[in-house]
C-alpha cells in the first residue's frame, strides 16, 4: 500500500512538474551560418566579399583574401591618391591593418546600422593561375554614427589569384576615386 501511495505522488509531481515532456523552442544561433562558398571562380569571390561586409563577418571577410599558408604572396592595398594624402596610414597597409580596419568598422556601427555594397561594369580578364578583376561600386552605410554613414563610392582594380586550394583570393587591391564621392580609401582611412 504504502509502495503505491509513493508512486502515485511521484507520478502526480511528473505529471505536474514544468512541462517536463513539451519541447522547447530553439534558441537563434550566436554566429551567423556559414553561407560562404569556396570561392572556385572570381565571381564567387567577390561575391563572397559582399556578403561578408554586408554580414558583418571578419573571418569570411578575412578569407577573401590571400593566405600564406595557401599561397606565396603577400597582399598589397593601393589606396586612392585623395585618400592617401589625408590618411597616410594606407601608405603601409597589409593584411593585419585589413583586419583592424573591418573591426572598427564593425565596432563603430551602432546596432541598427546597415551596408549596402553594389557592383557595377564588372570585368575579368583571366591569365590562367590569376586574373585582373576590375569592378565600380557603391557602398551605402545607414547608421546613426555620421562620421560613417553615407555613400562611397569608386572603381577597383584587383589582382586575384589561385591558391593551393584551388581557390581565388585577392592579392592586390588598388582603389580609385570617382568625382566627388568619398571612396572606399576614405572609408578605410576613417575607421582605421
Amino acid at each position: 500500500m504504502k509502495t503505491k501511495i509513493v508512486v502515485s505522488l511521484i507520478l502526480m509531481v511528473v505529471i505536474n512538474s514544468c512541462d517536463l515532456f513539451t519541447t522547447r523552442d530553439p534558441e537563434s544561433p550566436e554566429n551567423p551560418s556559414n553561407n560562404l562558398i569556396p570561392a572556385t571562380t572570381p565571381e564567387i569571390l567577390f561575391s563572397n566579399l559582399k556578403s561578408s561586409i554586408e554580414s558583418k563577418v571578419l573571418e569570411y571577410y578575412l578569407s577573401c583574401f590571400v593566405d600564406q599558408t595557401y599561397l606565396s604572396k603577400d597582399f598589397v592595398f593601393i589606396a586612392s591618391g585623395s585618400a592617401l594624402t589625408q590618411y597616410p596610414v594606407l601608405s603601409f597597409w597589409n593584411l593585419n591593418s585589413e583586419r583592424q580596419y573591418f573591426n572598427n568598422l564593425i565596432a563603430n556601427l551602432l546596432e541598427g546600422s546597415n551596408i549596402t555594397i553594389t557592383y557595377f561594369d564588372q570585368t575579368n580578364n583571366p591569365q590562367g593561375d590569376s586574373a585582373i578583376y576590375s569592378l565600380d561600386y557603391s557602398i551605402n552605410i545607414v547608421s546613426t554614427n555620421t562620421t560613417l554613414a553615407g555613400d562611397y563610392k569608386g572603381s577597383a582594380q584587383f589582382k586575384i589569384f589561385l591558391d593551393s586550394r584551388n581557390q581565388w583570393v585577392i592579392v592586390e587591391w588598388q582603389d580609385i576615386k570617382k568625382e566627388n564621392y568619398s571612396c572606399w580609401s576614405d572609408l578605410k582611412g576613417k575607421v582605421y
